[in-house]
């Protein structure tokens, strides 16, 4: 799976810190030994390729144990199929127990996904190729078509896709040759054919880590993730697909499977939850031998105690979840499984309050509260097989405020409530005023072609389910926050001017941001500036002097 990673900050600025790839290094069978004229079956063995290095034996786990291979033989201009949906299945310390195992992965015997029963093929040296295709992990309807559009998936959710693979086209020739600018490399003959696989899936994680002079961070409290008073789950808000279809074809110049996602009309969860975060310690700067570490409420202590941020990215604090991931339930990861949304055209948001706790053993807190910020669309349109960092800065050039702020009252418990007027939360359905219904974000294509209506025939047709969603024109443009619900925009710090009608100026009683405590001196020298009155003749009189 590779890997991109995005460091944001809780500042109106978006950078992006950078993007690497995590492939794995698969292991690939050369060819068989043995006479050409001998009788060679043909084997099929696998690696998949994951966020780390898969073993053959994690390679087999990940792919539950078994795959299913398309495959065609080529004579003259003749494509004829050999493996329709055969089932490969993995036992380990099987090699070379039959003609068609030298990896553990045998197709002899077992019955195809269609209900044949499986045997053995042997090379045709008078062939001019042959092709294969593979996939892990689909449900019992779904078919692999042949090796040009290689299959369609209906994905039910996310947790039904975090064990579903797909692998490259592999092309095998009499012998082996190599690519050109627009045909892909072949295997030779006789080798055993290794299928690498990607996930289908993306993953995605969200980090925070802090940078606020002579304070730490901790209880962070978000919006975004349908809690009326708030939670201290890592919410974000934006378009996550709960469901769809990929379709899975192959390029002819490289072989590679090339698998899209549309997401299905208005399935989408506009919040989503990425775990608890995982705190570390704070360093105390008391000076207190011996008292290393603070507290959560600020004290020195001489034990580490797991409250608060990271102060640097590669030490960001991450939300931590348990997901089902590889088919399995109650995983603990920090990356989340989520669907890919390639078109995606919603910015994500997340708002959120949190703590600052000095570092000096005074025990001072000051709450910061609706920090917010925005990530671009650009940064946002997930692709199959990767996974995404989200790294957020706090700084003291919050966006949030440290008094009342403008979406709502002060609470006391974890959090508030940012849209009371809309049952809670901070990503409720935009309505329409006029018909009370919710207004989707996307909508199909209407220039899509329609398809028969099942109870219809005759009639206009409907549209069709498959149709590529597009953004919706009557989806309301602004203002900021809540995915652009009216009823909950993003607090504005600034007040009407009172000298210049029409223009702004910050609120001076709730400014948002931090602004530190600054002294002055100046030194006052008393002087002698007493004043004597005299009487006309002269004579002192002291109950006029005057200093």
């Amino acid at each position: 799976m590779k890997r991109k990673t995005f460091v944001l900050t809780l500042l109106a600025g978006v950078a992006l810190a950078g993007c690497t790839n995590d492939d794995a290094i698969s292991v690939i069978t050369g060819p068989q030994t043995g006479p050409a004229t001998e009788e060679m079956p043909i084997l099929f063995q696998s690696n998949a390729r994951t966020i780390t290095r898969a073993s053959h034996e994690e390679s087999a786990r990940l792919l539950g144990n078994q795959f299913y291979v398309f495959g065609t033989k080529t004579v003259g201009a003749t494509a004829s199929t050999l493996f329709d949906n055969y089932l490969v299945e993995y036992a380990a310390g099987t090699a070379g127990t039959t003609d068609s195992n030298t990896s553990d992965w045998e197709y002899v015997g077992k019955t195809s996904k269609k209900g044949a029963t499986q045997s053995i093929k042997y090379w045709d040296f008078g062939a001019q190729k042959y092709d294969f295709v593979a996939a892990a992990g689909i449900a019992s309807g779904e078919f692999i078509k042949n090796t040009t559009d290689g299959l369609r998936i209906n994905v039910p959710d996310v947790e039904s896709m975090t064990n579903v693979y797909v692998a490259d086209r592999i092309t095998a020739t009499p012998t082996a040759q190599a690519a050109t600018a627009t045909t892909p490399a072949t295997e030779a003959y006789k080798s055993t054919i290794t299928f690498q696989f990607r996930r289908l899936n993306a993953r995605m994680r969200i980090g925070f880590y802090e940078v606020v002079p002579g304070y730490a961070v901790k209880d962070l409290v978000f919006y975004y993730i349908g809690a009326p008073s708030g939670s201290y789950e890592v919410g974000a808000g934006t378009a996550f697909p709960k469901s769809g279809v990929y379709t899975v074809d192959y390029d002819d110049a490289t072989n590679a499977a090339v698998s899209t996602f549309a997401g299905a009309s208005n399935q989408f969860a506009f919040s989503n939850s990425f775990g608890r975060l995982d705190y570390t310690s704070a360093l105390s700067e008391a000076g207190v031998a011996g008292m290393p570490y603070i507290t959560a409420n600020g004290a020195p202590t001489d034990s580490e105690v797991k409250a608060f941020l990271g102060t640097t990215a590669p030490t960001a604090t991450f939300g931590h979840g348990v997901y089902t991931i590889d088919g399995t339930p109650g995983v603990e990861s920090d990356f989340k499984p989520i669907l890919p949304n390639e078109n995606n055209k919603l910015r994500m948001q997340l708002r959120l309050d949190y703590t600052l706790v000095a570092l000096d053993g005074s025990g001072e807190e000051i709450h910061v509260r609706d920090a917010y910020v925005s990530v671009p669309v650009d940064y946002l349109q997930w692709k199959p097989n990767y996974s995404y960092t989200y790294i957020f800065k706090i700084s003291d050039s919050t966006n949030g405020y440290t008094g009342e702020g403008g979406g709502g009252d002060i609470t006391t418990g974890p959090g508030r409530d940012p849209d009371p007027d809309n049952g809670g939360g901070d990503n409720d359905p935009v309505i329409d005023p006029e018909t009370g219904e919710v207004i989707p974000p996307y909508i199909p294509d209407p220039s899509w072609p329609t398809i028969p209506d099942p109870d219809d025939p005759d009639g206009p047709g409907i549209p069709d389910p498959d149709a590529p969603l597009i953004p919706n024109p009557a989806y309301p443009d602004g203002p900021e926050g809540d995915q652009h619900d009216p009823s909950n925009p993003v607090p504005d710090p600034t007040i009407p001017d009172p000298e210049n009608p029409g223009e702004v100026i910050p609120d001076p009683e709730n400014p948002a941001s931090l602004y530190p405590i600054t002294f002055d001196a100046v030194v006052v020298e008393a002087q002698d500036g007493s004043s004597v009155y005299t009487t006309i003749d002269g004579t002192d009189n002291s109950s006029y002097t005057e200093h």
